[in-house]
């Protein structure tokens, strides 16, 4: 029966809907802040199929749908853009030069710290685009010549870090800009990070949203520029 069920393609489509919707609901009743619904769902279902005896390519048969989407999803970040342009342009040197400085110092980081630890160049270019939203970081790093996996391993733990120790850092220096946070939680922790800034405030949430969609622009526009800069210095 269970062999059944696992070669159904929607059994790896209605397992990962059922297990994120159960951990959302637990954890916001739990309510417990260095743990993720996302980070929990992966750790519950490769538990599940390890227990169950279902391989990963048979879940991933329904699973992969989510894949598929992920061009939509890129195309899609133009209708936040879009609804809330007036707040972009009220904010639009706070956005770009936030962004821009973003980009910059989040190159320059990987770079160093690929060398410092003396990794290989695929590895240093699957970190490059950590601070950008799933969507657009995938592709970008395969074109590099980034390895996919990884960076999309990167990008999660990237904006569940930023979710989680985001708070602390403005408590820390003071922050109490709601332009400052939103910018912040949006330009390095993408979709992850503006789920916190929305909880924070409706003006945070609504910048953060627009800092995943510039961010992204910006990213794929200067992210190969740079790091030829930065390598070869």
């Amino acid at each position: 029966m269970i062999s059944a069920l696992a070669n159904n393609p929607l059994f790896g489509l209605a397992l990962t809907l059922l297990i994120y919707i159960l951990m959302e609901k637990l954890l916001s009743k739990v309510n417990i802040p260095f743990i993720n619904p996302l980070i929990a769902s992966v750790v519950l279902i490769i538990v599940l199929l390890k227990l169950s005896g279902i391989s990963y390519k048979a879940y991933n048969m329904g699973g992969n749908l989510f894949t598929m989407m992920i061009t939509p999803a890129t195309v899609a970040l133009a209708l936040p853009l879009y609804q809330n342009f007036d707040k972009l342009k009220k904010y639009f040197l706070p956005v770009i030069l936030g962004t821009l400085v973003g980009v910059v110092l989040n190159c320059l980081l990987s770079v160093g710290i690929g060398r410092l630890f003396s990794l290989k160049q695929g590895i240093i270019v699957s970190l490059l685009p950590k601070s950008v939203t799933t969507a657009i970081s995938v592709d970008l790093s395969s074109q590099m010549g980034g390895i996919s996996p990884v960076t999309l391993a990167i990008v999660v733990s990237t904006g569940i870090f930023g979710a989680l120790v985001g708070t602390k850092v403005f408590q820390l220096f003071n922050i109490q800009s709601p332009v400052a946070k939103g910018i912040a939680l949006g330009s390095t922790s993408h979709a992850i990070g503006t789920g916190r800034a929305i909880e924070i405030g409706e003006l945070e949430g609504i910048l953060a949203g627009l800092c995943i969609c510039v961010n992204g622009l910006v990213t794929v526009a200067l992210l190969p520029l740079l790091f030829r800069l930065f390598e070869g210095l």
